[in-house]
């Protein structure tokens, strides 16, 4: 069975209704000659940071309710095509909210609809992750997570995301406590962008179950202790972290080192869209990074286990 954890709905929308949606519209990104470059990254990035600019690119042709309804379906479509039984959709309301002055709670309310009626149709299983953006600040830290609130019943748990560099997870603790006092589950990146200290903050003081990335864990072996001791889940994208520049090479992957210290890790795909890969091609990919068969199977019971809805 196929579970991904982490995919975000920003960066799996289609380059093909991108441009359809820009040349509706007038957008300027019906004006740009190769929108797969703009989109689609094809090798190293050299940090993370560029890496998002391609994610963010696409969001501003997304213009009216509808099309974020069309986003959720066509997520959950192109999941099914890969084989998916399941398939946890995060994305961020405010985000988008700033790129297309849409009102963060219709778009929620659009996405679920689209996302609802394509499980519905393809039998994929599907929960929502609302996203914090850490570069909007802490100060409206509070705001967004009363936002996914107003639609509590839609959310499964809330994130945490953006530029990891940038603004301390622990700003953000008033929120996320909110959030866990409305019993949402909460899965933070973190070991991405920065070092173990990241994912230590996020587990301290975010109350983090499952960490988004954290392979940069691998360079604290107090930390890894710790993930293994707790169950706490990393959500490995194998292919993202090569575009990000966290891991040069596939068979240089610290996966290996995570699994063999003892630490639950799940296969995800990230930004399938952005990164051009599939769950499936993944696990393809994990095979390079040194994984056995006996690995595979692990990972598979681990987002099994791990899965939020």
């Amino acid at each position: 069975m196929f579970f991904d954890l982490h995919r975000h709905l920003e960066g799996t929308l289609r380059v093909a209704t991108t441009r359809a949606l820009a040349v509706r519209d007038g957008h300027r990104l019906a004006a740009v000659d190769d929108l797969d470059d703009l989109l689609v990254a094809r090798g190293p990035l050299g940090g993370l940071v560029p890496f998002l600019a391609k994610v963010d690119a696409a969001p501003a042709a997304f213009s009216r309710l509808e099309d974020w309804q069309r986003a959720g379906r066509e997520c959950v479509e192109d999941a099914a095509a890969e084989g998916l039984d399941y398939l946890e959709i995060r994305f961020a309301p405010w985000f988008i909210r700033q790129e297309t002055g849409l009102a963060p709670e219709g778009v929620i309310d659009a996405v679920a609809d689209g996302v609802r009626a394509a499980s519905a149709e393809t039998g994929v299983r599907t929960a929502l992750i609302g996203i914090l953006l850490r570069d909007l600040g802490p100060e409206c830290g509070l705001d967004q997570v009363d936002t996914l609130l107003s639609r509590r019943d839609l959310f499964c748990a809330v994130d945490l995301a953006g530029n990891e560099g940038g603004v301390p997870a622990a700003d953000f603790a008033p929120a996320f406590a909110r959030a866990r006092d409305a019993g949402l589950h909460v899965t933070v990146h973190a070991g991405e962008g920065a070092g173990p200290e990241s994912v230590w903050a996020a587990v301290r003081h975010l109350g983090a179950e499952r960490i988004g990335h954290g392979v940069r864990a691998a360079e604290d072996p107090a930390l890894l202790e710790h993930l293994a001791a707790r169950g706490i889940t990393l959500e490995v994208a194998l292919t993202s972290n090569l575009h990000t520049s966290v891991a040069p090479s596939y068979a240089a992957h610290p996966v290996r080192r995570l699994l063999a210290a003892g630490v639950p890790v799940a296969l995800c795909t990230d930004d399938p869209r952005a990164s051009a890969t599939t769950l499936p091609a993944e696990f393809e990919a994990a095979r390079e990074a040194g994984l056995t068969d006996a690995d595979l199977a692990a990972v598979r019971v681990n987002a099994r286990e791990a899965a939020f809805g």
